[in-house]
């Protein structure tokens, strides 16, 4: 089977399973006694751990020069984790658990965009101006999976308790790992004179970690900071304004599915105008979001008007991200790339989890969202700047 089809049904899976647990993960640790410091706590840990095995991981499989055992060793971790969350007796064994699902889940996410990014390279030379492209369907179609289960999750929940989400999430990762297993072929090392040489525009804006801008990765920090602190505590901020389970996780869905096609154009645009253009779209559409929960979540009409942004926001930084770090090297150092990449997200949504919760238990919600609104506009100001360097290296050029 075409290895672009295996890695997006497998991506759709991964992206369905946490459609179903995320929005119900905060809830689910207060149930078992959490504080909202206490849940920072303990998702901090987990970003923690994804921070310090997302470069390992990577490191590890282009030393290795292979990648499928570690993504199939990650998609069995996150199997038994979530099996394991399903039947905790409390809440400090949640924490451990955590910690499990945080490095089993960056061994997942670095692993598949280092293969995608290969794939990528490794295809015909007419399909190379349409990276953005793909790489918006591909994420784009786990996003539309996760906005399907999203929805269910809640619904889940409210039938017959929080535990059975996190047991069917293992199944789910179960059939991603066996399908990864079976129907993945390790693509074919890279000869060194095949080896494309990374896009000017990238090589040529002062390339730091894993040959990425250090804009960008700073950009990407600030995103991911703004982006965990909110929705850290959003299933709770909801619940606070009288929302249901059922009606937040539609909610949480709902923005989802607009990822779906918003992805998918924002990667073609990107192909055209450039990454760093849409990463400041991304960034700026997040900070509005941000502003608008602090006005105007307890009034649905206007809500659903913010999902919408959001789901646009979302997108708009995803796509491109995604795809600028996978074409910052070849295939014989992407693994690496992409582990500086997800671990400069980390280390965003490591300062963004724990400043959720205590930020929250120390001034309230709305202290929380407008911070997250300022910080958004930080991000955008970077890709601003990257995308300025960009285009001054490139006309000098």
């Amino acid at each position: 089977m075409n290895r672009f089809i295996v890695l997006t049904i497998i991506g759709a899976l991964v992206f369905a399973a946490v459609g179903l647990s995320s929005p119900m993960m905060t809830l689910y640790l207060e149930s078992l006694g959490a504080s909202y410091a206490y849940i920072s706590i303990i998702l901090t840990s987990y970003t923690a751990t994804a921070l310090v095995f997302n470069y390992a991981w990577g490191r590890i499989s282009d030393v290795a020069g292979r990648r499928k055992a570690f993504l199939v060793l990650g998609l069995g971790g996150m199997a038994v984790a979530n099996l394991l969350l399903s039947i905790v007796p409390n809440v400090a064994s949640a924490w451990l658990v955590r910690i499990l699902e945080g490095a089993s889940m960056a061994a997942y996410g670095t692993i598949s965009l280092a293969l995608m990014g290969d794939l990528l390279e490794q295809e015909s030379a007419g399909t190379r101006g349409r990276k953005g492209r793909r790489m918006g369907l591909y994420r784009g179609l786990a996003s539309l999976a996760f906005a399907g289960a999203a929805v269910f999750g809640g619904r889940i929940a409210d039938a017959f308790g929080l535990r059975l989400v996190f047991a069917v999430c293992a199944a789910i990762y179960l059939v991603a790992g066996i399908a990864a297993l079976v129907a993945i072929k390790e693509p074919p090392p890279m000869r060194p004179t095949q080896a494309m040489a990374p896009l000017p525009t990238v090589k040529s804006a002062r390339a730091g970690l894993g040959q990425l801008p250090i804009l960008f990765l700073l950009g990407v920090l600030l995103w991911n900071m703004t982006h965990n602190a909110s929705t850290s505590m959003w299933p709770n901020y909801m619940a606070s304004l009288g929302y249901s389970k059922s009606a937040l996780s539609t909610l949480w869905g709902f923005a989802a599915f607009i990822e779906t096609p918003s992805m998918f154009i924002v990667g073609a645009l990107s192909d055209i105008t450039g990454r760093a253009a849409m990463l400041a779209a991304g960034a700026a559409g997040i900070s509005f979001v941000n502003f608008g929960y602090l006005t105007l979540a307890a009034y649905l009409p206007a809500l659903l008007g913010i999902q919408v942004l959001r789901g646009f926001g979302f997108g708009s930084y995803t796509a491109s991200a995604m795809v600028f770090a996978a074409e910052s090297s070849d295939s014989r150092t992407r693994g690496k790339a992409s582990g500086v990449f997800f671990a400069a997200g980390s280390a965003g949504q490591l300062l963004g989890t724990f400043m959720g919760g205590n930020l929250v238990q120390l001034f309230g919600f709305s202290a929380l969202y407008l911070t997250c609104g300022m910080l958004g506009l930080v991000a955008a100001v970077c890709f601003v700047a990257l995308a300025v360097r960009q285009r001054a290296a490139t006309s000098v050029a």
